[in-house]
């Protein structure tokens, strides 16, 4: 009976989950920056537009490459991403060619701490050298080196666990490793990224493609707020310069998941003119892969207002409703609008339009409705309640101290409200509240990282949205994918209105507990560490796993009826202890515990309703367990 219980799968627990594990690859064949941004790293305090370009003229590999061409400025850029996992040991290449090797041109592959901080590999037509702990551009110890034109070599950066670094240059064709040097490396890489540099006037162009990435294993560590690993980090597929009518993808989102498992983005669109072009239409299968609605953009604002902002968006007794932002005259308003399909949007009128109400975040919960929203001030938070959606009343102002935008959820489990605000460099805090109304402190959750897409100190993680369901709810915190606007800089010479081939919306999420069908690492800290990214994995909420050793666990049947039972694949250590917890049982029934077939310990739910079964592992090995009622 046993065996049958653990080779148990229903058809619809297999096509749910999602197991994301990274492809560290990035062939450019998307004809996108979907996983990288332009980083000016040069001297000039006026802007420059970065003359990167997807293109299928003379590819390295495939149909594209990226192509970075010289001009009348002086250039010196980064391509940069922090979308690629790097475990120790690991190794990053990337073919590259010159086309033209008579004028003066420096290009690279580079590790980065931060942008103070990095190590990696530059050459020039003439020279190469190993960068190790940089803080300057300007690479020392050049050792002298002939690159043709025309010649396609793999730069190669290697890191081991023992700190050691190595770069190396290899002729693609006839394999000749053509340079290589190693030293001890302090740099901590999060991030990678392509190097370039061209004199003013120059005719250089260079070629980039098929950027690899082999790493040691992937976990996603829980409670820590983690990006999607390549190539989901970037959840949207958006071109990095667009001046067609239809606009880029922009934060200031709305992602929903239906009760069908239908899911639905809506977002607001600019491009390198206009702030804001009204709000374009996305609909996935998994929440993973999305396609935007043929003709995006789906709702456009009347054209007196200067820009529109971010929109959100319920669906009420099979109606939809959004809540979106537009500028009159200088002020932030909420207009309120409804659709039968989230597509054909009408009935569009003011809701609050006498005081700044920017960004407006909307739960619907038991009749009432709960709008948070920017405002009345540029630096404070609002909460207003309805019983429609259209008449508000003001109950509470927080004062934040700086501009930040916000997003806010239901959870059923915990029955809480939580409110999250975005600053910047300041990154993500979050409280939590009984009524909706009245917060708790708020305390920080989240920060952004040094160095990467997302690492703007004004507002490199914002506009939060979480997977939410109709009425703007989740089921536990512990399961929390979220998508977040990465936002570009001025201060890397990519001015925000003019160049958005910074921004990206990105997949993260923080997620606790155990999953189903998720192989997970269970450590002796009390922590998980999950082989995939758990986006919207079935939680096996109330059972845990304790180890005093590092154990693997695979979960692979829960019933969490009245009598609950739980199957699983454990390996561990010989005498290693396990303990495993089952919570909110009835006290008194006893329950037992088999490791592949043999009862290993028996206990009684305990008066607090909480099942303790500890055991020993009697020796190495890999062990089917089965928890049921005695």
């Amino acid at each position: 009976m046993i065996g049958c219980l653990i080779g148990y799968f229903s058809p619809e627990t297999m096509a749910r989950q999602l197991l994301i594990k990274p492809e560290n690859f990035d062939g450019f064949e998307t004809a996108d920056w979907r996983n990288f941004r332009p980083n000016y790293i040069g001297s000039s305090t006026e802007f420059i537009r970065p003359r990167f370009e997807i293109t299928d003229k003379a590819p390295i590999s495939g149909n594209y490459s990226l192509a970075w061409s010289g001009g009348e400025l002086e250039h010196e850029w980064l391509m940069l991403s922090n979308a690629f996992y790097l475990a120790r040991p690991f190794s990053v290449s990337v073919l590259f060619r010159a086309e033209n090797q008579s004028d003066s041109w420096q290009a690279g592959l580079y590790l980065m701490q931060d942008y103070s901080f990095f190590s990696g590999i530059q050459i020039h037509s003439d020279a190469a050298a190993l960068h190790i702990d940089a803080k300057e551009w300007d690479a020392e110890n050049q050792e002298d080196l002939s690159l043709k034109a025309d010649t396609v070599y793999e730069l190669l950066v290697s890191l081991d666990s023992r700190n050691r670094i190595t770069a190396a240059i290899i002729d693609q064709q006839s394999g000749d490793r053509l340079f290589e040097q190693s030293g001890i490396s302090a740099v901590n890489p999060e991030a990678i990224a392509l190097y370039v540099k061209t004199e003013a006037d120059s005719h250089s162009r260079l070629y980039f493609d098929d950027v690899t990435v082999e790493s040691g294993d992937y976990y996603v560590e829980s409670g820590v707020w983690t990006r999607a690993p390549q190539p989901w980090f970037v959840a949207l597929p958006r071109l990095p310069d667009v001046t067609q009518e239809e606009g880029n993808w922009v934060g200031g989102h709305s992602v929903m998941k239906t009760a069908d498992d239908d899911y639905m983005m809506w977002y607001r669109i600019r491009d390198n003119v206009q702030r804001g072009k009204g709000y374009g239409f996305a609909r996935s299968s998994d929440g993973v892969n999305w396609v935007k609605h043929e003709n995006n953009p789906v709702f456009v604002p009347d054209n007196r207002y200067a820009s529109n902002e971010k929109i959100t968006v319920l669906n009420i007794d099979g109606v939809f409703r959004g809540w979106y932002t537009v500028e009159r005259d200088g002020l932030w308003i909420t207009k309120h609008i409804e659709s039968l399909d989230g597509i054909n949007w009408t009935n569009d009128m003011p809701v609050i339009d006498d005081v700044m109400c920017k960004d407006a975040d909307v739960i619907y919960l038991n009749g009432e409705y709960f709008l948070y929203c920017i405002g009345p001030n540029n630096t404070d938070i609002s909460v207003y309640t309805s019983g429609n959606g259209l008449e508000w009343v003001l109950r509470e102002v927080y004062e934040m101290g700086t501009h930040r935008h916000l997003a806010v959820y239901y959870e059923r489990e915990n029955s809480l409200f939580a409110l999250y605000p975005t600053a910047g460099a300041k990154g993500v805090s979050y409280a939590v509240s009984v009524d909706g109304i009245q917060f708790e402190p708020f305390v920080q959750t989240w920060s952004p990282p040094p160095v990467g897409l997302d690492d703007w100190t004004e507002a490199g993680i914002t506009y939060l949205s979480f997977l939410r369901n109709e009425h703007g709810h989740i089921q536990s915190e512990k399961n929390q994918p979220v998508y977040y606007q990465a936002r570009n800089t001025y201060n890397n010479n990519i001015p925000g209105w003019l160049y958005h081939g910074g921004e990206r919306v990105v997949l993260a999420g923080k997620f606790e507990g155990l999953y189903l069908n998720l192989p997970t690492r269970v450590m002796p800290s009390g922590s998980y560490q999950y082989s995939a990214f758990p986006f919207d994995s079935e939680l096996v909420n109330g059972f845990s796993v304790f180890s005093d050793r590092i154990s693997d666990l695979l979960i692979k049947s829960w019933e969490s009826d009245m009598d609950p039972s739980v199957t699983g694949l454990l390996t561990s250590q010989s005498r290693t202890l396990i303990q495993f917890k089952i919570e909110n049982l009835d006290p008194g029934k006893e329950y037992i515990l088999e490791l592949s077939g043999d009862i290993q310990a028996n206990s009684v739910v305990q008066d607090n309703g909480e099942l303790i079964l500890r055991t020993i592992i009697p020796q190495d090995g890999e062990y089917n367990f089965y928890i049921r009622r005695n």
